[in-house]
């Protein structure tokens, strides 16, 4: 194993490393560097002798199609020219037959002789022809070139082409006499194929005719075409520009190579295997219908790989794909020089570099050393300083140190003891609020003055001060109430000030300062004006802290302590304002379930109140009425039974159906308003429930009632009485038992009343099951009783109420 280096040794070696990798570094970078400076100059030379070759081939091919439109307008005007001239001949010819027999022959007589003369003249080797129609009917009386036509009328015309040619012929001849016109044409014998075609009409008066000659433009495309891809065939430009052209189907149609005409282009592959001409295809039927291709062609004289550029674009009129090309030698050599260049240069560079970088290693490596030799000597004083300061515990002398970063590690050092005991210190001050926080959530039972007393205590204790108060805002803003103090000499809260006597925000001192100001105030130099500056303390203050909590805007607490030894700041406000916070949450909490508590005692006093109104009304109104007609039927039944006997009988149905009804009166009275329960008491009402539950359903009832002499008040029988009934009906209806007994135990501390039975029971939360269930526990908190339900399943319920409530 190697043996580890020293501290001070590590330096020198680190700088060998360092140089080391420098000179990789700086060489790489550098090499690098004027490498990528060498390709960006290569790049600019590509890109500017690119953008010229690129610019002149754009131009020699938009030459090429200017010759294209060129010629083909010039053979469009020829074209045009030559029927109108065919068209003019055949009108002589019409007009001189007709003024030789117009006196001898009938209209149709002078029709079919024009015809004869006019069906046999071809020219433009037999491709053009003439046809003659009518105006006034559109009949077709020639069409030379497919007699299927002839004697056919626009209408037949037009269904049979799929296009109005007669029409629009007609519609010529009518405004101007004369025109031009081009339709498309599916002959007979060639369905499916449509025949582009050009004519020139002209209106032939005396008979009514319309002339025509025409001619199919697919023949003059062709004989177009093969005129320009001979001009095409010829074309040079630059040193070795050349013109070639392509059908979309990929044929080569004109190459300055003439063995490559015919040929697809498929078959075009450059040295390195690209198949080119297979991009310019694609270039060309791409959505752009433009676009560049650089390959290196394999048929190079010399031997040497050249580079070649072209451009293709589409030519959609006729489907061809037209290119234009040329080498790209010019760029090559200037590359060439750039590169020989660069070389020249970088040998000089390197050379320079090496003699430089030897001279730096040297003068780094003797200052290395001496340095090291120094550190050496800094953390042999540094070592020895910590032996001795570890069992001492003092801090750390920075006189001694000779390298500025030895001074900084010893301040850190003795910063970090200081920052531990800080630590140590805040981490306490945490646990004893949450601590408090924790305790005050425990002390439920204690009273708000005690409680106050409690966080009034712990404050002063996190906050390491002689003394403190808590007081409450009133919603106005306008007057506190000291809820406690501790004075700075025994640390005990006291009362000077009770809660029904509010002070005035301005005469409040300290706390009144922080309630017109709105926020904490902290107050480390603190020199009063009077002592009503510093009320509520009695003592003199030389520093305190006053911090408010808020709620809903407004400030509903002040807390404040005063006289720490050393200065409050940040962190003090934070503490206290959590514990205050606290406070709060937990005031309003035990407000809010008092609130709860008054309104669900009002809630059950009205509907008991409303509930003893109607079983009244039915007991005393419903029930005396339906008493008395039961009263009449039987006297009336009585005087029937002589008179009538089959009416007597059906008046007695009658009667027991209102005695059911007097029956069901009086128990439902009784369910709404236990007039037994006050008159008899709860144990001859609990008798008369399970006798009415037995008539109900069939289960067996079992009560037991030991009561020590005590009687219980009239609130709390009647709602126990309700809670029973409640229990009783529930399990008979839902829990199916055979067995339901009713329990209850009275003595000195109270009662005990418990509802058993052996039903199915029920899983889960029994708050959740039912409206029963909450208005059982509302009843129970409303006599100050305590509730409880224990079921299962298959173990039945058992459902318990205790509490006090004896007279």
């Amino acid at each position: 194993m190697f043996n580890k280096i020293t501290l001070s040794a590590a330096p020198f070696y680190a700088s060998l490393v360092v140089i080391t990798s420098l000179a990789t570094f700086i060489g790489s970078f550098w090499a690098v560097n004027e490498y990528q400076a060498y390709q960006e100059s290569v790049e600019i030379i590509k890109y500017n002798y690119k953008h010229q070759y690129e610019s002149r081939l754009k131009e020699e091919l938009d030459k090429v199609v200017e010759l294209i439109d060129h010629l083909q307008l010039q053979n469009d005007q020829r074209v045009e020219h030559d029927i109108r001239e065919r068209v003019q001949a055949a009108y002589t010819i019409a007009s001189h037959n007709y003024q030789l027999y117009k006196d001898e022959k009938s209209p149709n007589e002078l029709r079919s002789m024009v015809v004869e003369l006019l069906r046999p003249m071809r020219w433009n080797n037999g491709r053009g022809y003439y046809f003659l129609g009518r105006v006034d009917d559109g009949i077709i009386d020639l069409f030379a070139d497919e007699p299927f036509f002839e004697g056919k009328s626009a209408a037949e015309f037009h269904r049979l082409i799929g296009e109005d040619v007669v029409g629009n012929i007609v519609s010529i001849v009518r405004d101007k006499e004369a025109g031009l016109l081009r339709y498309n044409l599916t002959k007979p014998m060639f369905a499916g194929e449509i025949l582009s075609k050009i004519a020139f009409v002209k209106y032939f008066q005396p008979l009514d005719w319309f002339i025509g000659a025409g001619i199919y433009s697919n023949d003059l495309e062709e004989i177009l075409q093969s005129e320009v891809l001979a001009r095409i065939q010829n074309i040079r430009f630059g040193a070795d520009g050349e013109v070639f052209c392509l059908r979309a189907d990929g044929t080569i149609i004109s190459n300055q190579d003439e063995r490559l005409i015919g040929r697809s282009v498929s078959d075009l592959i450059d040295r390195h295997g690209q198949e080119y001409g297979k991009a310019f295809l694609l270039a060309g039927v791409a959505k752009e219908r433009t676009g560049y291709v650089h390959y290196s062609p394999t048929d190079s004289a010399d031997g040497i790989v050249h580079q070649k550029l072209a451009y293709v674009s589409s030519y959609e009129k006729w489907g061809w794909v037209v290119g234009t090309s040329m080498f790209m030698d010019g760029m090559e050599q200037a590359i060439a020089i750039e590169t020989e260049t660069y070389q020249r240069i970088a040998f000089k560079n390197v050379l320079t570099f090496i003699v430089l970088f030897a001279i730096a290693v040297i003068f780094l490596l003797a200052s290395t050393y001496y340095y090291s030799l120094k550190i050496r000597q800094g953390i042999n004083l540094f070592t020895n300083f910590f032996q001795k300061a570890a069992d001492a515990n003092v801090k750390i002398d920075n006189k001694n140190l000779t390298f500025r970063e030895f001074e900084d590690l010893g301040h850190l050092a003795n910063k970090m003891v200081e920052y531990r005991i800080n630590n140590e210190l805040l981490l306490h001050r945490d646990e004893l609020r949450l601590n408090s926080l924790l305790q005050l959530g425990m002390i439920e039972k204690q009273s708000l003055p005690d409680k106050y007393r409690f966080i009034l205590q712990r404050i002063v204790q996190i906050t390491r001060s002689e003394a403190g108060y808590l007081a409450i805002v009133d919603p106005d803003q306008a007057h506190l109430f000291f809820c406690s103090r501790i004075d700075s000499s025994d640390r005990q809260p006291s009362h000077e000030e009770a809660l029904d006597m509010p002070i005035s925000v301005e005469e409040a001192g300290l706390p009144g300062k922080v309630v017109i100001g709105r926020k904490a105030i902290l107050a480390n130099d603190f020199i009063p004006a009077d002592d009503h500056n510093n009320y509520p303390y009695g003592n003199a203050v030389t520093r305190h802290l006053d911090v408010p909590v808020f709620n809903d805007g407004k400030i509903v607490m002040v807390a404040g302590v005063c006289n720490n030894r050393e200065n409050y700041d940040n962190s003090d406000i934070r503490q206290v304002t959590r514990l205050l916070e606290g406070l709060w949450l937990h005031v309003l909490k035990k407000s809010a379930e008092e609130e709860l508590a008054r309104l669900e005692r009002q809630i059950i006093a009205v509907s008991e109140e409303e509930r003893s109104k109607i079983g009244r009304d039915l007991h005393d109104d419903l029930g005396s009425h339906l008493t008395g007609v039961e009263l009449l039927s039987k006297a009336l039944q009585q005087q029937l039974r002589e008179e009538a006997p089959e009416r007597a009988e059906q008046l007695g149905t009658i009667r027991n159906l209102i005695r059911d009804a007097i029956e069901k009166t009086r128990r439902l009275s009784q369910g709404l308003y236990p007039v037994h329960v006050v008159e008899y008491g709860l144990e001859a009402a609990m008798e008369e429930l399970i006798a009415e539950a037995k008539k109900m359903f069939k289960v067996n009832f079992d009560l037991s009632w030991q009561d020590g002499g005590h009687s219980l008040g009239k609130n709390t029988a009647t709602h126990l009485h309700y809670i029973i009934r409640e229990a009783v009906f529930n399990a008979a209806r839902h829990g199916k038992p055979n067995n339901i007994g009713v329990y209850m135990v009275q003595d000195d501390n109270g009662f005990l009343v418990k509802i058993v039975d052996d039903g199915k029971g029920f899983a889960g939360t029994p708050a959740a099951t039912g409206m029963g269930f909450h208005t059982m526990k509302y009843r129970a908190k409303a006599i100050g009783a305590t509730l409880t339900i224990n079921s299962g399943e298959k173990s039945g319920t058992i459902i318990s109420v205790s509490g006090e409530g004896l007279e």
